[in-house]
């Protein structure tokens, strides 16, 4: 090799070198941000996508405990038990087995409504399954329809209490 090839091989590096460093100029890059504002960006992304996961959920779970909460109320509950020639101890069981069962049935909707309106219906669970009993103690006698009869016209203040706060939540959402 001569010194003119070498000079030329030289220029070419140098010419070379010259590209590359203006190609990296002229690109760019996103300067990375720094850990607090990645971290807010990466959260704000995770809470997006969770709401767009969690909000059918969470319809789906106010649908299923009002349809609970309406279930358990007295004239739907009677209707749904009673039946002529059904004795006495097994409409008693019957009525509070529906209710406990429909309420387990029911339990993982516990995750996606706020605390307040899950106490809401618990308190609505007792309070029927309490005047179930104290409807059967005190009417030790009576006959299987009269305490339908009387079932039925009770009020669930706890019921409507625990339908409204349902309806607010997912009116909320």
């Amino acid at each position: 090799m001569n010194i003119v090839d070498i000079a030329d091989v030289v220029e070419i590096v140098l010419m070379i070198l010259m590209l590359v460093s203006v190609v990296f100029m002229f690109r760019k890059e996103e300067k990375p941000k720094n850990g607090i504002a990645a971290k807010m960006e990466n959260d704000n992304e995770l809470k997006a996508t969770s709401l767009k996961l969690t909000t059918p959920l969470k319809i789906q779970a106010y649908e299923r405990l009002l349809l609970y909460i309406e279930r358990i109320q007295f004239p739907v509950l009677v209707k749904r038990i009673f039946h002529p020639g059904i004795s006495r101890d097994d409409f008693h069981f019957s009525l509070l087995q529906n209710v406990q069962d429909e309420f387990e049935h029911n339990l993982a909707q516990r995750l996606y409504v706020s605390e307040s309106t899950w106490q809401l219906i618990v308190l609505a669970k007792e309070e029927v399954l309490q005047n179930v009993n104290a409807v059967f103690n005190d009417n030790p006698n009576a006959e299987i329809a009269m305490i339908a009869q009387k079932l039925a016209s009770f009020e669930n203040p706890m019921v409507e209490k625990a339908v409204v706060n349902i309806k607010n939540e997912f009116n909320s959402l």
